[in-house]
Parts: C-alpha cells; structure tokens; sequence
C-alpha cells in the first residue's frame, strides 16, 4: 500500500510539474541591468539604460561637458572603444533564449562568452540574437564592444565613386550628437534603450516572433482614446498661388499653432531618473502655450513611446520626421536594407500613437541638393550628380522607400517626401507647400520681411536669445562671465550668432549691447527675439487662409546654451515663450497686435520705469501683484534666489494704473516657494540708458511679506 502510495504521488507530481512547465508565460523577460564598463584596466558598475558620457561622470572620471569649455576636453571618449559586460543567468526550465537590445549606439559587437555573434550598426532599430543553440556553461558572460563612429564612416566615404557633404550621413546614428549650430559634439555611445533575455518552450516560435510576443504585451498608447483630433489629413492642392499645404480635421481646415522640437538632452535616455519630468514640463509648457504641433525635427531621434503617450493625453499632433536631416544619402543596397528594417520598425511602433499625423522623409535634403552649392563645392560630374539624384529619390520620393513603409504600415497616415518644398531662395517658397525662411537670421534681413515672406505654411523660422541669466551662472565659470569669454562662447554655437543678435539688438530696439551687463543682454536678446518671431507669427495668422500654419523654430535646448530655442535647458520660459502662448490663444486679438507691431521698440517714446509690487510666498505657492505708474513695456519677472520654473504672466506690458498678478509654476511640483522673492526687469530701464556709458542693471528687488 506504502508502495502504491509512493508511486501515486511520483505521477501526480511528473503531471503536476509538466503541467506547470505548460502554463509558464509562453515568453518569460528579463531585463539585462547590472552591467559594469571598463576603463583604464578597471571595471566601474554602469547605468543601462545610459551611454559612456553619463557613466564617466557617474564616476567623476570626466567633467561635466556642460560646463565652461569642458565639451573640449572630453572629446577623446568618442575616439576610442568601450566596453560593456553582464553576466548571464539562465532558467533551465526553457529551451530557447535570446537577447534583446532595443537601442545600441550605435557601432556594436556583442560577444558571448568572448564569442562574436552579432554586429549592429543602427542606433534606431532593435538587434535580436537568438542563443538557443549556444552552449551555456552557468558562468556566462556578456560582452557589448562599441566602437567609435569616425572611422566607420571614412570606410563607407572611401567605398563611394564620390564625396559626400556629410560623413555622418553613413552612421544611422542620432546626427545632433555630432555637432550643431544650437548644440555639442557630444557623440556617445552606449545601451541607450533597454537590453532583455527572453526565454521560452515553444519550438514554433523564432527569436524574432518572441520578441514581437513580449512587445505585443506591453501597455500600447494608453491616452489613445484622449486625443482630439480626428481624421487628420493634410491636403496639398494646387490652385491660382501656386500649392497648400493646409491640415485639415474632419475635412475642416486647421490652422497650426506650434513649434519644432530637438532632443530633450545630449544623452537621451528617457528611463534616467530626470527624464520623464523634463518629457512633462516641456510638453505640458507646449499645451500652456496653447500649441497643438510640433515637428520631430529630422536630425534628432525618434522620441521614446514616452513622448508620444504624452502628446496623445494632451492633444497635440506631431509631425514626425524620418531622421535625415541637411545631408545626401548613399543609396546602395545595404544601407537601403538597413534603414527599410529602420523606418518599419518606426512606423509599426508609432503607428499605435493617434497624435503622429505626418511623415516627413528629411529635413532640408531637397533644399540642399538644390541651393546650398554641393554640386561645386565637390565637383560633382553629371555622372554622378545623377547617381546622387537617383539614390536621393530611392530614399525619399514618394513611391520610394520610406513612403512605401509608411502606405503599408502607417495606418493612413500621409507621407510627404522632404521639408521644405522649396528652399528661402526660391519665389516658390511663399507660394508652394511649407516654407523655412531663414531670411531672417542667416540673411540678416529685418524682421519685418516675415510681412513679405509669408508662406502657405511656415515650418521653420526663427531667431536666436541666449538663456536666462540664470542658465549662464550654471555653465559659466565667474571669471568668464563677459559675452565674449571663452565659455560664453563655447555654448552659442553658431559662428556669427553674437553678432547677429548685437546687429539686430541696436536696428530694432535702439539699444547699444555694449553698454548692457551680461544680465542685461540677456534680458535684451530675449526682448528682441520674443518681438521678432512674434512679429512673424503675428503676419502667419493674419495671412489665413493663404497660410495654414506656423511652426517656429525651436521649442527646446539638449543642453543650456544661447540658442533659438523658447524654453531653456533648465525648463525656464524665455520672453518668446510668452509672446507665442499670447498670439496662440483662441482669443488673440490680431488687429491689437497688428497696430502693436506697426512700430519698432526702438521708436517707443517710454520714460524711466515707475511701479508698485507685492509679493505673496508660502511653502506652496509664490505670486507678485505689478502696478504700473507709468507705461511700462516687456515687465519680466525673476524669482530670487532662482527657482527653476515660469510664471502664468510675464514679460508683459501694462498701461498706468493697470496691475498684473502673476503665479509662479515651479518646474518641480514639490519646490518649496517659502521665503522666495521676485526681480522686476522693464524694458523702460534699458530704453533710458541708451548711449550711457556704464554695466547698471536697473533692476528692482521686492521680498515677500
């Protein structure tokens, strides 16, 4: 009986444990997190996601390229390899297994056990390798080798009959790191999305379908059902001007409100602890400012599902770019291969996301084939001139690549094939598609040319500020602390952007930039810029419907810099951030800002700045009450000491006797605003100083009660 007994439960227990082996999730995940990297024969605990620049601060191996003249001297950790290493545990209950990285930057080997299996070469695209028929010992080892970007893109360039402008446009890789007129050369590399073991039973199930299993169970656009709009399309018609480009919702015209968007930060991993929160501020700043696009500027990266859940929860659209930007591409079998597994991998992710309404196939490669001298510059002969023009339409033509992924996977999305139509050059770019002017900046042109160079839709414009000044104390040393110091001029990238800005600061608001502070240029090139790009939104509405929308450039900074951009690194709003949530709200009166505009600051008849102010602070809320004595223009409010964040109101003008109350919005919801007092800047006190000589600032200081 004993025996019997003994036997019965050995059977019960074999079924018990086939039946449990069978309702074991048909694909198990495990993230792959504990990764160490070596440098200088020691191996350091690493952040993955992450990249080799925010490791080596992690461990105060290099500065903080964001500071002073740092980005200079860690240039060397793009120049050499970096290696990554984990180690592997298995479940010997599966029979199948492979890795998972959904983002490697960009130039990877991945080992095994010192094996080589795999090399990725596409920052944007997933690499699987399956590692079923791997031998496992228990003490396996991982091993990711990056390798730099630099000499892989001179081995492309030499395998070409003909230069390219651009060797970065080999490398599928984010193009910004690589250096911009508005950013760093910061070029990195690393596990910059998460790295998984999957494992499983079922023989019928590849690598590549389990990995599609385990995404199809993750959580798929939850904000989907909150978006607004509806049945977005983008007509393009031709009529007696030339063509529209006009977004239409529900078969009704929508005029555009909105601006270009950059990435968010040099190094972005949106799983590091202060991502998501930036993500917020920025996008919930965009919708405070009442715009309902932005453009996923095609330089950048395609932003994680994060972003786009955001914009889905807060109704606003996005027009994604494919990432190519300002650059020809090469079109050889290979690399169309690769960005084919690219775009469908996008286009399949993003497609779940009801805000992305349009594709883009790139950013200025049209306009620059076109105008920008290439065919000299590189002596280009017919020949090839004509190979270049073929691979550039395999790419980006509609009926090539990229638009053929987006009709088969897009979900009814349109597709158009670059951006702009026609480059500022050109008659056709006020009267055909969408227009970047750059008239204005590039051309020195005044801004009242935006009244003439108004387009059937503007999707990029724009004017450089620098920072609050309260930026500039966080990157810049106090011994360099004058505009033409070495780090002041290590963060305005752009080789005549100074001087661009002191032109147009003396032409239009009357103001001589070398009697001002470095406080006060700043204040004063946030004046110019909110009244020169709000003079160019200002003509984009009052043209509808001939124009259709108004995309400025740019809403954000990857790091704290003097830039076009209308929020700064560290979340505070510039004075354009104002004028645009002014000019787009529903209720703007565009006659009142059409007289406001008919006369340059640099005219305005204003006397020395007379106010009253009363300040309120508790541990949770902060807010100032201005009255004004006399007119006063561009009243810019500052918190002190400084509190990352915007106020509801500022950088306004108040008539005598009129009172504005302003909140403050701290960038962090938890701030403690107890104690904080409010600076009070006028445009008045720099118009009565012109031709003084001196740096006095003209700042008035009130403390809370």
């Amino acid at each position: 009986m004993k025996k019997r007994s003994l036997l019965l439960i050995v059977i019960f227990g074999a079924l018990l444990a086939n039946a449990c082996r069978h309702q074991l999730p048909r694909v198990v995940e495990m993230p792959l997190d504990d990764w160490m990297f070596e440098y200088d024969n020691r191996w350091y605990p690493a952040q993955a996601p992450g990249c080799i620049h925010t490791d080596l601060m992690g461990h105060n191996l290099i500065p903080d390229p964001f500071y002073g003249t740092n980005e200079d001297s860690v240039q060397w950790v793009s120049e050499r390899d970096w290696t990554y290493r984990c180690m592997l545990q298995f479940d010997k209950q599966f029979d199948h297994c492979a890795l998972a990285f959904e983002g490697l930057d960009t130039y990877a080997d991945i080992y095994f056990n010192d094996s080589l299996l795999y090399s990725a070469h596409n920052m944007f695209r997933p690499h699987l390798v399956d590692l079923s028929d791997i031998a496992r010992t228990g003490h396996d080892t991982l091993t990711v080798v990056f390798h730099p970007t630099a000499p892989r893109d001179s081995a492309a360039q030499a395998a070409l009959p003909y230069t390219m402008p651009e060797r970065r446009a080999f490398t599928r890789k984010a193009p910004y790191q690589q250096g911009w007129d508005w950013g760093p050369k910061l070029n990195t590399c690393g596990i910059w999305r998460p790295a998984v073991l999957l494992q499983w039973n079922d023989d019928e199930l590849s690598a590549e379908r389990a990995y599609d299993w385990v995404v199809d169970q993750r959580p798929s656009a939850p904000y989907a059902d909150r978006f607004p709009f509806h049945n977005v399309s983008l007509l393009q018609q031709k009529d007696s001007i030339g063509q529209s480009f006009t977004f239409c919702v529900d078969g009704q015209p929508l005029f555009i409100k909105g601006a270009n968007w950059i990435p968010a930060h040099s190094f972005p991993v949106v799983e590091r602890e202060d991502m998501r929160e930036r993500y917020r501020y920025l996008l919930c700043s965009a919708k405070e400012s009442n715009i309902n696009m932005l453009r996923v500027w095609g330089g950048g990266i395609y932003e994680p599902d994060y972003f786009y859940d955001l914009c889905d929860s807060l109704g606003i659209m996005v027009w994604q770019d494919f990432i190519f930007s300002c650059a020809l591409y090469p079109g050889d079998e290979a690399f169309l291969d690769e960005v084919r597994r690219e775009a469908r991998y996008q286009v399949q992710r993003l497609s779940k996301h009801p805000c992305v309404v349009l594709w883009c196939g790139n950013n200025e490669v049209k306009n620059g084939w076109e105008d920008w001298g290439w065919q000299q510059q590189f002596g280009y002969s017919n020949e090839q001139q004509q190979q270049i023009a073929d691979a550039t339409d395999r790419l980006f033509a509609v009926g090539g690549l990229l638009d053929s992924v987006v009709r088969e996977m897009g979900q009814g999305r349109q597709y158009v094939a670059s951006s702009p139509l026609f480059g500022w050059g050109h008659p056709e770019c006020v009267t055909h598609g969408d227009s970047h002017y750059w008239g204005v900046w590039w051309g020195e042109l005044p801004f009242e040319m935006y009244a003439e160079k108004t387009g059937r839709f503007m999707s990029e414009y724009g004017f450089q500020s620098y920072p609050d000044y309260s930026t500039v104390l966080r990157y810049c040393p106090d011994d360099q602390l004058d505009i033409s110091a070495p780090a002041m001029r290590s963060h305005q990238k752009h080789g005549r952007g100074l001087e661009i800005v002191s032109k147009a600061m003396r032409e239009t608001l009357g103001i001589d930039p070398d009697s001002l502070s470095l406080s006060d240029f700043c204040y004063a090139s946030q004046v110019l810029q909110a009244w020169g790009v709000g003079y160019g939104i200002c003509q984009h509405l009052s043209r509808q419907p001939y124009c259709m929308g108004t995309l400025y450039w740019q809403l954000n900074d990857c790091w704290p810099v003097a830039s076009w951009s209308s929020i700064d690194y560290y979340g505070n709003w510039k004075a354009l951030q104002y004028r645009a949530k002014e000019l787009f709200s529903d209720s703007a009166d565009l006659q009142r800002w059409q007289c406001y505009y008919s006369v340059r600051p640099a005219s305005w008849q204003l006397s020395a700045p007379q106010l009253d102010s009363k300040v309120v602070s508790t541990t949770e809320e902060l807010k100032v009450t201005v009255t004004a004595r006399n007119e006063l223009r561009f009243v810019m409010l500052q918190t002190v000491p400084h509190v990352d964040g915007h106020f509801d109101v500022n950088y306004f003008d108040l008539a005598p006797g009129k009172s504005v109350t302003a909140r403050f919005i701290p960038r962090d919801p938890q701030a403690n605003l107890n104690g904080i007092g409010v600076e009070i800047k006028t445009f008045n006190g720099l118009a009565n100083r012109k031709g003084r000589q001196g740096r006095t600032s003209g700042i008035a200081s009130k403390q809370p009660k």
